[in-house]
């Protein structure tokens, strides 16, 4: 193939020497360079003795399609002037001439056009693999899913189907209730009509007797005397004095709260294996306890309550502080927020928007805004507001302490107001909720730390004692002194015990699984404050050291 019969690229692009930046007869390439060059170069090039063996071969439209440097990159980043022309395996970068010589001498070097070549062979060879083994298995997932989704769309609208109709059935339901209560009122306004209606025409009846009588003494009809006068008693009929009662229609509060616990749930099953949900995904083994210390560091006030904040952090508070400190694991302050006048804070919960909502001493129940702005929720006088968390359904339940009365009581998020009060009343009519210090919701349970005497109450969403924990199967030296509470992933419970110093690790049916997070394998005593962080694993106890200094100890409980 002559000169003639493959031209150069076309004359109104500029092509330049890549070793003197020259532009006249700019005819020849470099095929061990990748650059272009001009007559005066293509003569002194190989009398250099790194390029003595270089290849020279004339500038045209198919060599530069196959060799030319446009095909990478059009310039060296630190030398703009200069074309990239090699590349060095060692140092895995391309470069010009001028880098070549300064930076990669006795370096791997390869032209790049051979390195764009090696790279663009591994390159389809991934794409041949890819199109060989991966594509057909994720068509043939597509498919699969595909399919799945077309059989779940049909039971999903079936699904949907149901639970609307339940919303009308539920809609009717009430309205036909209201539309009674209703009624009940109109039957009560004719009522009152009717009895002024009798009483009206009674008054007519008395008057109609009074002109009578005017009449006959106006006459002075002697028959008078003699017949005895009718007594009054004949003459004025009985007329019984109504009572008015004022209607008073109180809203069935708890209804609210079964209507939102029992209105239903949606259970993703798998026809072939049977319901799954969260808890199945990972099937909890008493094997895969392995207590391994993170990390401790001395607190600014006593752990009494702890709780996850996320980020690997939690906030600590004290219930003779009014200021809570939020710590990340390695003990490093990273806020605090001060509530003015709450004389100590009991516990704390964080609500899914973020807004957390504390107990204080001063029997205020506060909520605390992202930003940090504080606001009294609910008051709770005459008792003393303790131990805080969220139902499912972001109800409030809250731990009172009172002098005479003892309960935990559920409030409305939005509102703020009461509606229930728990004792706990077992089977035999004994209240077993008497002294609640903490509690946490586990599930459609509630799970409350009680003293005297001390142990665990279970109840359920209608306040019914489930089970009672207290502590004797395990066979410590010491009686068990429950204090923080914490529920985990597999919804199993951790509980402090501060004469013990270890955690009592219970299943959701009041079972102990294990004795954990003990003095040994801590160093520390008198374990207070507790909390789980389901996302890194990690439990947080507030302790004591040996010096009476406030501690947190973060460890890993589950391998």
């Amino acid at each position: 193939m002559s000169d003639n019969s493959t031209t150069t690229f076309p004359t109104q692009i500029v092509v330049t020497c890549g070793f003197c930046d020259g532009t006249t007869d700019v005819k020849w390439f470099c095929k061990s360079c990748a650059a272009s060059m001009c007559n005066t170069c293509k003569t002194s090039h190989p009398k250099i003795t790194a390029f003595k063996n270089h290849v020279i071969v004339p500038r045209t439209n198919d060599v530069m399609r196959l060799y030319g440097p446009s095909k990478i990159a059009e310039h060296c980043q630190f030398h703009p002037e200069k074309e990239i022309s090699t590349y060095c395996n060692g140092c895995q970068v391309a470069c010009c001439t001028t880098c070549q010589v300064q930076n990669h001498q006795k370096h791997d070097i390869s032209t790049i056009e051979d390195a764009y070549l090696s790279a663009e062979k591994r390159l389809n060879e991934n794409a041949k693999k890819l199109e060989k083994d991966v594509m057909p298995t994720l068509d043939k997932m597509m498919n699969e899913t595909e399919m799945n989704r077309s059989e779940k769309r049909e039971i999903i609208n079936e699904v949907r189907d149901e639970i609307n109709a339940f919303r009308i059935e539920m809609k009717q339901a009430v309205d036909v209730s209201c539309d009674n209560l209703l009624e009940t009122l109109d039957q009560n306004e004719v009522e009152f009509d009717n009895l002024i209606k009798r009483l009206d025409a009674q008054k007519r009846k008395v008057k109609e007797l009074i002109k009578g009588i005017e009449e006959i003494i106006q006459k002075g009809d002697l028959s008078m005397i003699k017949h005895s006068p009718p007594s009054p008693g004949t003459l004025i009929p009985e007329v019984s004095t109504p009572k008015l009662s004022i209607p008073v229609f109180t809203p069935g509060r708890d209804i609210l709260t079964i209507i939102r616990d029992r209105i239903g749930t949606i259970e993703w099953t798998d026809r072939s294996s049977g319901p799954t949900d969260a808890s199945s995904i990972t099937k909890f083994d008493p094997s895969m306890i392995n207590i391994s210390k993170v990390g401790s560091f001395n607190s600014k006030i006593v752990a009494t309550s702890i709780t996850t904040a996320g980020n690997n952090t939690a906030w600590v508070m004290y219930n003779d502080s009014d200021t809570m400190y939020l710590y990340d694991s390695s003990g490093k302050v990273v806020r605090s927020i001060t509530v003015k006048g709450s004389y100590g804070i009991n516990g704390m919960v964080i609500t899914r928007s973020g807004e957390m909502i504390v107990t204080c001493k001063d029997r205020k129940v506060r909520r605390v805004s992202v930003s940090g702005e504080v606001s009294t929720m609910i008051d709770t006088s005459p008792f003393q507001p303790k131990g805080v968390c969220l139902t499912d359904s972001e109800d409030v339940v809250v731990c009172m302490s009172g002098q005479k009365d003892n309960h935990i009581a559920v409030y409305s998020p939005d509102t703020g107001k009461k509606l229930r009060e728990i004792r706990g009343i077992d089977g035999q009519g004994k209240q077993q909720i008497t002294a609640p210090y903490h509690v946490v919701s586990n599930g459609k349970d509630l799970c409350v730390v009680n003293s005297h005497p001390y142990h665990v109450v279970c109840v359920d969403e209608r306040g019914d004692v489930r089970w009672v924990y207290n502590g004797k199967e395990t066979k410590l030296t010491k009686s068990f002194n429950p204090y923080g509470i914490s529920v985990d992933k597999y919804n199993n419970l951790l509980v402090t015990d501060v004469y013990n110093n270890c955690v009592h690790y219970i299943d959701r049916e009041g079972r102990l699984i294990q004795i954990i997070l003990t003095q040994g394998q801590t160093g520390l005593w008198c374990h207070w404050g507790i909390c789980v962080d389901d996302k890194t694993g990690h439990v947080w106890v507030g302790v004591y050291n040996n010096l009476w200094e406030s501690y947190v100890v973060v460890s890993k409980y589950l391998s």
